[in-house]
């Protein structure tokens, strides 16, 4: 296809790539920062986690609508 710009290319992509196709497995980047702040670790895991809830509560209420869709075509 074409030159492959549309492919995460950081960490923070590739993660978001995976909440988006539904792997519930944990990211674990190739090469991780030598970061050692435990806060700055702590609030990108909240972050995550709220990343993560707000895309199954969206993927919840995108599938409802398509049910209540369904329901109407009948």
């Amino acid at each position: 296809m074409g030159s492959g710009a549309t492919r995460p290319n950081n960490a923070d992509d590739k993660m978001m790539a995976a909440i988006e196709r539904g792997d519930q497995g944990e990211f674990k980047d190739r090469k991780p920062p030598k970061n050692k702040d435990k806060k700055l670790i702590k609030e990108k895991a909240a972050r995550t986690d709220k990343a993560r809830e707000k895309a199954g509560r969206l993927k919840a209420l995108r599938l409802a609508a398509e049910k209540e869709g369904k329901a109407k075509k009948k």
